[in-house]
């Protein structure tokens, strides 16, 4: 096998899996390409099968694109059919539709709970103690990430995800890479495309910071961050940090500094500068003007923080 950056961590310039179906009714499109599902010479799901036996059972190449025979097509394979529980894959739905009866995940999720709520449940899956299921997670990923590559080696990664606390089918996740020399709390993080628009990230990055200050530590997010990401986290630091002004712990204090609000929040204080110039609240010597920040909470974004009365985060 080749071992050119584009082979080691399947980068490719266009889709080449048309859409995902994902459990057996939810149908979406890809938003990026991947080559790791498959074998990189001759395009045929399943190259990992051969020694991790990710997919079901094997792929039999029902719904692949012979690319012989159109050369011209971007897509390797029509539709990928995920098991929505545990990430397993195959390019039929029959073989999705025999595994969803036997998923072991279906009737208990990997895990161990570190948020629970009526709502809400997040539990935190070692990739050293579930290898296959965060490898899984991680291919899964790659199909809707574009500055992501981390697919194999998971050991030293930590993933919290979140269920609605009645069901076992994963909503979306967070990782963190547990030796990172910079103490970040979130390596990546993504809301499957059926559960978008819930509020459901914002939700992921207040408890990635709750994860961090249980360990006493100023922390935030692996740079760089993508575009898309750095605007989610712009706006949950202004979030919190308008709330905390409003409500929280800094709200009756006449002046504040960045450090105190960097030790309220658990926030580095490059990037509680970063919120405060979007609120436009932040002078030429970083001075903050309090009054303008206590208008701004959006009363409606606070139903997407963590609730700390159901926060688990003790080992």
């Amino acid at each position: 096998m080749s071992h050119d950056g584009e082979d080691l961590y399947g980068i490719l310039n266009e889709r080449n899996i048309r859409e995902v179906q994902f459990g057996t009714n939810k149908i979406f499109s890809t938003w990026y390409g991947s080559n790791v599902y498959f074998d990189p010479d001759i395009r045929v799901l399943g190259y990992l099968a051969k020694s991790g036996s990710s997919g079901f059972d094997g792929s039999n190449g029902s719904n692949r694109v012979n690319n012989h025979e159109k050369e011209d097509t971007q897509y390797w394979l029509d539709t990928l059919y995920v098991c929505e529980y545990c990430f397993k894959y195959a390019d039929n739905g029959e073989d999705l539709a025999s595994h969803a009866n036997h998923c072991k995940f279906q009737r208990h999720s990997p895990g161990k709970i570190k948020y629970k709520s009526p709502k809400y449940t997040v539990k935190r899956v070692k990739g050293s103690k579930h290898r296959l299921f965060c490898q899984c997670l991680c291919l899964f990923t790659k199909l809707f990430l574009d500055n992501k590559s981390m697919y194999f080696k998971v050991d030293h990664y930590e993933f919290y995800i979140i269920y609605e606390t009645s069901s076992t089918k994963p909503l979306g996740f967070f990782s963190k890479d547990t030796v990172s020399y910079y103490q970040n709390n979130l390596a990546c993080v993504l809301i499957f495309p059926p559960y978008q628009r819930r509020q459901l990230g914002t939700f992921l990055l207040d408890f990635s910071y709750k994860v961090s200050k249980s360990e006493g530590l100023i922390s935030g997010p692996e740079f760089p961050l993508s575009p898309f990401g750095l605007i989610g986290y712009v706006k949950y630091w202004s979030l919190k940090i308008c709330w905390e002004f409003a409500e929280g712990e800094l709200a009756n204090l006449e002046k504040v500094t960045l450090e105190d609000i960097s030790s309220v929040t658990g926030f580095r204080v490059n990037d509680i500068i970063t919120a405060l110039k979007y609120l436009e609240c932040l002078g030429d010597s970083n001075e903050i003007y309090l009054s303008i920040l206590r208008k701004k909470l959006n009363r409606n974004g606070c139903k997407a923080l963590v609730e700390d009365e159901f926060l688990l985060l003790e080992d």
